[in-house]
């Protein structure tokens, strides 16, 4: 049996190895072989997600969440910076509390020592408050005490306006920079995240000092001097503060980009959002009561209406957008400003995919051209596909599938070219 199986053994020869016919049909091999490596390559799998939250990723929603978040954290640093007793509230009461004492002890007709003694723990309370100090001090007229209680006021009333400043600013300076590092954070584009924050950072910063002393000259005068101005007076006060602080909340991406029509979309909805925020301001405040809440309400409702109207108005104005249907941030949608617009694995490309080795630093890009856009695959990373086929430079049509490594967009025109 093992002679037979021996026999039955196929002899190939070095002739046979060298010949024509076998190193022709070698080729033909590789050749196929060859193919099926690139058709795979062509048609690698992308990964489905579940979309049970990818409405998160539309501008209108998360453009609004984080520009909520940034007035809870500008109204959190905002609240520590200006924190202060209340120098008066705090004197009425202890000034209230003495003359109690004081007239209760001059009903007994008690002695001058017995009153120091006996409202001895009222003043050592108010020996810090400035205003307590004028009213107890022996040596100081009616008259002196009135002027000097005066140019305390004066000096507070400075004091309130820098803390306001300080409180108006850092608001402002939040809530930009969370709008501004919105799109780069929800692209995990740290880098970029970093750079658009730091340039809103000194934008809001200058945007909110810029703000805040011109509405203290307006305030200063147009509006009367009372201490208790009317709803009407603060409503005008407040609307004007915030709509004009508005206009340098969102305005930092269109910096970035040296492009106008994002410029106007950021400067547009900061402002609404700044104007009707300011708006509800004072009827908050009245509503709620406490300031320190109030304030919380107020600042984070304009963060979040000023990035709503940020979405809502690139939505309206926007003529050419990528939608990711497939990858790691499928609903995603970029809109094509740039142009030309870079898409790449480098942070510093205007879509960023990250994390898919398959993709270059500087992949493919798309053009505006002349009544539409155009797609051009440049030569890094693996082959661009339009509707699944290798494409070099095409014109792009709505509905268009474009695959970038693994991911997967659809492109979308509001005026399509005819």
């Amino acid at each position: 049996m093992k002679r037979a199986m021996s026999d039955d053994k196929l002899k190939i020869s070095w002739e046979d190895l060298s010949s024509e016919s076998v190193e022709k049909k070698l080729k033909e091999q590789q050749a196929v072989a060859s193919t099926q490596e690139h058709y795979q390559q062509t048609n690698i799998a992308v990964p489905q997600r579940k979309r049970r939250f990818d409405f998160l990723l539309s501008a209108v929603v998360y453009l609004s969440l984080f520009g909520a978040l940034g007035g809870l954290i500008g109204w959190g640093l905002g609240e520590i910076l200006r924190y202060r007793p209340d120098a008066q509230k705090q004197a009425i009461e202890l000034i209230a509390q003495y003359e109690q004492v004081v007239k209760s002890l001059q009903k007994v007709q008690a002695t001058p020592e017995e009153i120091q003694r006996d409202t001895r723990a009222i003043r050592r309370a108010g020996e810090s408050n400035p205003y307590f100090r004028i009213y107890i001090d022996p040596s100081l007229s009616d008259e002196e005490k009135e002027e000097k209680t005066a140019l305390l006021y004066r000096s507070d009333l400075q004091r309130d306006f820098i803390a306001g400043l300080i409180f108006f600013g850092v608001c402002g300076t939040a809530i930009s920079v969370m709008l501004a590092t919105a799109d780069s954070l929800i692209e995990r584009n740290f880098q970029g995240a970093i750079i658009h924050g730091s340039i809103a950072s000194v934008i809001g910063a200058c945007g909110g000092l810029v703000v805040a002393w011109a509405v203290h000259w307006v305030q200063n005068e147009f509006l009367p001097s009372e201490t208790n101005l009317s709803l009407l007076t603060r409503l005008f006060s407040n609307t004007l503060s915030w709509g004009l602080m508005g206009l340098f909340l969102a305005a930092t991406p269109g910096i970035i980009l040296r492009n106008t029509k994002r410029l106007f979309i950021g400067m547009t909805g900061g402002m609404v959002g700044g104007l009707i925020g300011g708006l509800l301001y004072a009827p908050v405040q009245d509503v709620i009561g406490n300031e320190m809440i109030s304030r919380l309400i107020a600042v984070v409702l304009i963060g979040l209406l000023a990035g709503l109207a940020c979405g809502i108005i690139e939505n309206v104005v926007k003529t050419g957008w990528l939608k990711v249907e497939s990858g790691l941030i499928a609903g995603k949608q970029f809109v094509l400003y740039r142009n030309p617009t870079f898409i790449g694995s480098h942070p510093m490309s205007h879509i960023y995919l990250f994390n898919d080795p398959s993709v270059g630093r500087r992949h493919a890009c798309i053009h505006i051209v002349p009544g539409g856009y155009e797609l051009e695959d440049l030569p890094l990373g693996s082959r661009t596909l339009i509707n699944g086929k290798p494409a070099t430079r095409a014109r792009l049509k709505v509905g268009d599938r474009i695959r970038v490594g693994q991911t997967e967009f659809i492109f979308q025109e509001r005026k399509p070219a005819h």
